[in-house]
């Protein structure tokens, strides 16, 4: 099929411009170095059309457009290279444009396309998640068929662009809306399911509410020396009492008698005990085996968590996950990766602000205990929080 063959040409093109796009999404220093959280994916989909169409009937005499409007339907794959750039392939028929006094022109297109994401936010972004716009830019093939009349095909190839609306879910499917023109004499709109293969299909559910439980708040105590002046009769003043000395080293408000954790940093939120409230390991964060799925008990641990975010909202928490040695180390840096990413991603369903939050992956590479055991390996499977100044 000669559309077929025009792609074929076209593909060799763009392909430069797919090749350039990843290498700079994983060159170090480059403009896409926070995409090391990405997972590159590959999806398709179709969807229906409603076209316009105007051939050029200048050159024929007698000839004009009775009809430009038609429908019709397209195809297409694409893959992800980033969190903002994607490549696409497509092919549609776009229906036919009425001739008067007789005949028609029917339209075949095909095209290979460089997709750019924005509007929404980076984490969101990276998933392909919720509500956000694109643009398009390519090289188009277009093929024509004729009935009643003669014509001539003028360019094979030609530039393409468009724009559009695109809305994730959480199962890896999503939903497009989008105005694309192929050269001067062919515009159509469509409406556009795909999916994206690897994506977390995971059901969220709402977690249980942890229950409150109010802590008691006990006054911090010193025993105090009583003065008493001697006196051969009775005194009736006031016994002098010497005022108790509160020391605070780290000036987190909890005076050293009670202070647990005497040396954290300033700024950084403590509880009673004055320890933080996000440093270190969170127990209880847990997924399910070899996936980035939280258990019902992961999420009740991350709601108290989003709790004290709450009423703390300057501040910002690196979320770092990691695993055991189990695989391939490549294999346990992607998994951290989406571990993370799973984390703050339900933070921000939670209504905290993406701003805040650091999602780092470290896979394999920091242990804290021996992997030669299952309670070790247990152990190095765990995700910490710390307060980024």
């Amino acid at each position: 099929m000669d559309i077929i063959k025009k792609l074929t040409r076209a593909s060799t093109v763009l392909a430069g411009l797919a090749t350039i796009s990843a290498c700079s999404s994983v060159g170090l220093g480059g403009p896409f170095q926070a995409d090391r959280n990405f997972d590159n994916r590959i999806y398709a989909g179709g969807g229906i059309l409603a076209s316009s169409l105007e051939p050029d009937t200048d050159a024929a005499p007698g000839v004009s457009v009775d009809s430009s409007g038609s429908g019709g339907g397209s195809l297409l794959l694409g893959y992800d290279l980033n969190n903002r750039f994607s490549v696409e392939g497509h092919v549609a028929d776009l229906g036919d444009a009425d001739l008067a006094p007789d005949g028609s022109v029917s339209y075949q297109v095909a095209g290979l396309s460089a997709l750019v994401y924005g509007l929404n936010g980076e984490s969101a972004r990276a998933q392909r998640r919720g509500l956000s716009g694109f643009g398009r830019l390519g090289l188009g093939a277009l093929d024509n068929d004729s009935e009643g009349v003669d014509f001539d095909q003028v360019n094979d190839f030609h530039l393409l662009i468009g724009a559009g609306a695109e809305y994730g879910f959480n199962n890896g499917l999503a939903a497009r809306a989008e105005l694309v023109a192929h050269d001067e004499d062919a515009r159509y709109v469509q409406l556009a399911l795909l999916y994206r293969f690897g994506t977390d299909n995971r059901r969220r559910v709402n977690p249980p509410q942890a229950p409150k439980i109010e802590v008691p708040v006990v006054p911090p105590t010193v025993d105090v020396p009583v003065v008493v002046t001697p006196a051969p009769l009775p005194d009736t003043r006031p016994v002098e009492r010497i005022a108790p000395v509160v020391i605070d080293s780290d000036n987190d408000g909890v005076p050293d008698t009670l202070d647990s954790c005497a040396d954290t940093s300033v700024g950084n939120p403590v509880d009673d005990a004055g320890c933080s409230l996000f440093d270190g390991v969170i127990e209880g964060v847990n997924f399910k085996s070899g996936s980035d799925e939280l258990t019902p008990e992961a999420e009740v641990v991350l709601m108290d968590v989003v709790t004290k975010l709450d009423a703390f909202p300057d501040v910002k928490l690196a979320i770092k996950a990691h695993t055991d040695n189990s695989g391939e180390a490549v294999q346990n840096l992607r998994l951290s990766r989406r571990r993370a990413l799973s984390v703050a991603s339900y933070f921000v369903e939670q209504g905290i602000r993406g701003s805040r939050l650091r999602p780092q992956a470290f896979g394999e590479s920091e242990p804290i205990e021996t992997n030669e055991t299952a309670e070790g390996r247990a152990a190095n499977r765990r995700v910490e929080f710390s307060v980024v100044q």
